[in-house]
């Protein structure tokens, strides 16, 4: 049994048994497994208990591999568009959406850098703080941000200490940065102003990749 609590011993008995239907089991196993977030190597280590020393079946192993992997991606594909803490979105959301912009620059002859960027915002240095602290400063600086970009703009945290949102160039004038700004201020306190600039993006979708890693830092 999984220290989560998933029961293995179906297979166990499968295997001790001779089933023909050893592979469905193991299926089981391993998509169940992905649904507890319990990772890959701990399914193969049951996988081969189950067999009491001996060497697993090749039908069984491929099983609840490719179980768990199935599931796995189905989950991370749910997951992964936004935080479910902050709802702000992920990297991997950013870069789909820049894909999107750039394909649909292309395809009717504008170029990205004149009709979209990223609004930035750095918060000032200090002590990183537990877990739960820092995702409670995140969730005051989406909250700032979503008040002032209330449309389809994709915000999102780039590190722990950066934040980012894909806004229309016009969204990113002098009134617009200077009310973010005056709201940070408001939600978090302190002495300290975060640093907002605006992020021009490349021609290119190929110089992309470089200016989110740059941000990532």
């Amino acid at each position: 049994m999984f220290g989560s609590g998933l029961n293995v011993a179906l297979l166990e008995d499968a295997v001790r048994d001779g089933r023909l239907d050893i592979a469905d089991v193991a299926h089981e196993v391993g998509a169940s497994a992905a649904q507890l977030g319990i990772p890959l190597h701990e399914v193969m280590d049951h996988v081969e208990r189950a067999y009491a020393g001996r060497d697993p079946s090749f039908a069984a192993t491929r099983a609840a591999a490719l179980a768990w992997a199935d599931h796995a991606l189905i989950l991370r594909a749910d997951v992964s568009c936004e935080d479910p803490l902050t709802s702000l979105a992920t990297m991997p959301h950013v870069r789909s959406r820049l894909a999107e912009i750039y394909r649909g620059a292309e395809c009717s002859g504008r170029r990205v850098a004149e009709t979209s960027a990223l609004v930035v915002v750095e918060l000032p240095r200090g002590r990183v703080g537990h877990e739960l602290e820092v995702s409670l400063r995140a969730l005051e600086v989406a909250e700032a941000m979503r008040a002032v970009f209330t449309g389809d703009e994709t915000v999102a945290q780039v590190s722990p200490r950066r934040f980012a949102a894909l806004v229309r160039s016009d969204r990113t004038d002098v009134l617009t940065i200077s009310l973010l700004g005056m709201l940070l201020e408001r939600a978090l306190g302190g002495c300290q102003r975060p640093r907002l600039w605006v992020e021009h993006l490349p021609s290119s979708a190929d110089g992309v990749a470089q200016v989110l890693a740059g941000l990532s830092e």
